[in-house]
């Protein structure tokens, strides 16, 4: 049985958009970058001008590099995990690790969005509270929840 918690979706979905965002493509008519669909999904109701400040924001979280660190952590935690005896202490270290990468992590993109957010007009920033609001509401949507603190996919069972 796979459980899925919300803060789980929503990491993963934050990790999975600036890398989305960067495949903007070719350059369009107009000299800009094409919109991402994701992008454009997401800050649907942003300013085009909005989206390219979102954007760069999201290109320059994915450039930071963090990726390659984590997932080595990660793995750490998996390896003294599948060792036949479990050391404990080491587990805590590596988890005690990881989790130190994911909040210098989190603290670079919060300033990074906002910078991002502060450049935005008044409408723009509507927008965006608007669409973040959408799209909560479509990752809950996402999940089943029975009266359970932890949301499971649609059609699994209850423990």
């Amino acid at each position: 049985m796979i459980r899925i918690s919300l803060k789980a979706l929503a990491v993963a979905g934050l990790l999975a958009v600036p890398a989305n965002a960067q495949s903007g493509g070719p350059v369009g008519g107009g000299g800009e970058p094409e919109e991402s669909a994701p992008v454009q999904r997401m800050f649907g109701n942003v300013s085009p001008e909005g989206r390219a400040i979102l954007r760069q924001a999201m290109r320059e979280q994915a450039a930071a590099g963090d990726r390659p660190k984590l997932r080595a952590a990660r793995d750490k935690v998996a390896a003294i995990l599948s060792a036949e005896t479990l050391d404990a202490r080491a587990l805590k270290q590596a988890m005690d690790a990881e989790r130190k990468l994911v909040d210098a992590q989190q603290a670079r993109r919060q300033a990074g969005m906002l910078s991002a957010l502060q450049k935005l007009s008044f409408a723009d920033r509507k927008a965006f509270v608007e669409d973040a609001a959408r799209g909560r509401d479509r990752l809950q949507r996402m999940v089943q929840h029975d009266g359970d603190s932890v949301p499971r996919r649609r059609g699994e069972p209850a423990p």
